[in-house]
């Protein structure tokens, strides 16, 4: 990552190089929650003032069956870092800190920089100039993705832009084109590599070069490869890109209590799998392909992992072994070989088999918040839900930007309906202050799930429990959506982030979340369906552009408890444990659902996605609940 961005940066000033966790305090964030390099490069412009150029680069090594996912995740964590350093570093920024920070940029410059400089002249100028704001700061920043594997894993070199409000680009290099880096790095003739002659050395022995080219200093690059006596790699550059005419910014992010609620977390070390779990694995992964060529279904392993509940197990597709012929075993599998078949899922060129474990694997609320990075900005829409079964990462929902912008939360008594809302009411509240979500929280049961967040800043109206009380709120979201429209209008804005934008401070719009536990039960009730159906269902129709989001949760969403055309607008399906392939079938669009293992075990159906995906939601303890609820309520107290 380092050889690629010192490629683009050039040498002929000299530039500084930081591993970032090693200074994540000082930049003001925490340890595992910021991008990987940061380079320092101060130049001479025209007219003797200087520009300092900043480049932050998030590096991921990995399989290419979880290229989707990391991508997703180097993507976030870049733009994370990248938003923090603009706010804080833009000349037009309102934060009080930024003298701060154009003092840590001068200290590093300092630590690794000044004395390198060729013809830098007077460093303290430079210095000087950092400090007052008198240096022109150039960001940019890329999400490298390296990709090993075999030549055929389909992944070849890929490039594109991340955002329109910072010059971030993600790199993706397929397994042929990482093996050429390598190649390039260490100094051998490539095809793509041709080796040139080093200039002549520059003071302390490194080797220079001008401005734009490309030939990389072998003193310079440690840590990795092998300084070469008389050549070193040339990687061609591309053309330099254009200055691009700077977007209209989000506005400045606000101090949230999410790493308050991190931080009062007791240190939490998630279950590992220990020799017998791996031992189950192998045997069951034995006995599965044992029992598959007892079928006459000619099978061949791909690969193998566990998961929280269960062994995943991956077999190349073949004209005999087909998703099925395997579904059709479903029974045979487990009264013959003991093997429970949770799912059987096609993938490219293969089908996917999980078997249930014998014993699952709690995953915490806790595990996952600590390496959650929420987006910085005006008002955070996406919420963590759980883990992923197929590649371990960390499963986000976020209404009305990648997925749809309402939803609807399916599952029998004790599947974890309620704990997947708990988890959802805590990411909203922790990564948005109350100017920027406001929560409008509605339970048939009399709140016996949501005491502990009776308390929350963020709810609008307290905890409704009386139908008297929810009509009145949603018919007032309903006035609230038509009110946010005209003023979209006037703004000529197209929806409600837009208009943040544009408006001073005092006018902006908090994001409204109106939550909805048990729908169906006073739907059952006459007069509360007569008063609401309308309601709900110009909700359902209009509200996404009025930062306006819904969330049903029902055990079984017939057509008598919950309108069709709600229903079709409820796009995300977070589906838990069903009782019957019907139910599953009416909530999901397809069986499976029926087949899960309860207790957070969710399949979930969102736009991004080309199938449902299997996810298990993070436990919460109520004792969490009310300790989190008192740090947000004590933070915005403050």
């Amino acid at each position: 990552s380092r050889f690629e961005m010192q490629s683009r940066l050039g040498t002929k000033q000299g530039a500084g190089w930081y591993l970032l966790d090693d200074y994540a305090r000082r930049l003001g964030q925490r340890e595992g929650r910021i991008a990987d390099i940061l380079a320092l490069r101060p130049k001479r412009v025209d007219g003797g003032a200087w520009e300092l150029d900043v480049m932050v680069s998030e590096a991921k090594y990995i399989q290419a069956s979880s290229l989707a996912a990391k991508c997703r995740e180097s993507e976030r964590q870049l733009l994370d870092t990248m938003f923090r350093m603009r706010d804080a570093l833009d000349e037009a920024s309102p934060r009080l800190d930024r003298e701060l920070w154009l003092s840590r940029l001068s200290d590093l410059l300092l630590d690794r920089v000044i004395d390198a400089i060729e013809g830098a002249g007077d460093s303290a100028a430079l210095r000087r100039a950092i400090r007052d704001g008198q240096c022109k700061v150039r960001l940019s920043g890329y999400s490298h993705v390296f990709v090993y594997g075999p030549d055929d894993a389909g992944v070849e070199r890929d490039s594109l832009p991340l955002s329109d409000e910072v010059d971030a680009h993600q790199e993706v290099f397929g397994p042929v084109e990482v093996r050429r880096l390598i190649a390039g790095y260490e100094g051998i003739a490539d095809t793509e590599y041709a080796t040139r002659p080093r200039k002549a050395a520059g003071p302390q022995g490194r080797t220079t070069r001008e401005e734009g080219d490309s030939t990389v200093k072998g003193a310079e690059l440690t840590g990795v490869g092998r300084k070469r006596e008389s050549e070193q790699p040339r990687i061609e550059t591309k053309p330099p890109r254009k200055e691009r005419k700077r977007p209209v910014a989000d506005p400045a992010p606000k101090h949230t209590a999410f790493e308050g609620v991190v931080e009062c977390m007791t240190a939490y070390a998630p279950e590992q799998d220990d020799d017998a779990d791996r031992a189950w694995l192998k045997a069951t992964r034995f006995k599965l392909r044992r029992a598959l060529n007892d079928f006459r279904l000619t099978s061949k392993v791909a690969r193998d992992r566990l998961t929280p509940n269960a062994a995943l197990i991956d077999f190349h597709g073949s004209a005999s072994l087909t998703v099925g012929k395997v579904r059709s075993r479903q029974s045979e599998l487990l009264t013959t070989y003991g093997l429970s078949v949770v799912s059987v899922r096609p993938k490219p060129g293969e089908v996917s088999i999980a078997i249930a474990r014998p014993s699952r694997q709690m995953v915490r609320l806790q595990g996952l918040w600590q390496r959650w990075q929420p987006k910085r900005g005006s008002g955070n829409t996406d919420l963590l839900i759980g883990v992923r079964e197929d590649d371990g990462s960390l499963q986000l929902l976020s209404p009305g930007t990648r997925h749809a912008p309402h939803t609807l939360i399916a599952g029998s008594t004790g599947s974890g309906k309620s704990v997947l809302m708990q988890n959802m009411l805590l990411a909203i509240a922790a990564t948005n202050t109350p100017e920027e979500a406001r929560i409008t929280l509605v339970d048939p049961k009399h709140g016996v799930d949501y005491f502990a967040f009776e308390d929350l800043p963020h709810l609008k109206g307290g905890l409704i429990v009386e139908q008297e009380a929810a009509l009145k709120q949603i018919n007032a979201l309903v006035e609230e959506m038509d009110r946010r429209y005209a003023l979209l209008r006037v703004a000529r804005a197209a929806n409600l982030r837009v208009y943040n934008r544009r408006v001073a401070e005092e006018k902006r719009l908090p994001v409204l979340w109106l939550i909805h536990d048990e729908f169906a039960e006073w739907m059952l009730t006459e007069d509360y369906k007569k008063n609401v159906t309308a309601a709900v269902a110009r909700l359902g129709v209009k509200a996404r552009a009025a930062g306006i989001h819904l969330v049903f949760a029902s055990q079984r969403p017939d057509a008598n408890v919950m309108p069709p055309q709600l229903r079709d607008n409820l796009g995300n399906r977070l589906i838990l444990r069903v009782n019957s392939e019907g139910t599953s079938e009416l909530s999901l669009g397809q069986k499976g659902a029926e087949r899960l293992l309860g207790r957070g075990h969710m399949l979930a159906r969102l736009e991004d996605e080309s199938a449902p995906v299997f996810i298990q939601v993070p436990f919460v303890e109520p004792e969490f609940i009310e300790k989190a609820v008192q740090v947000i309520g004590d933070h915005y107290r403050a």
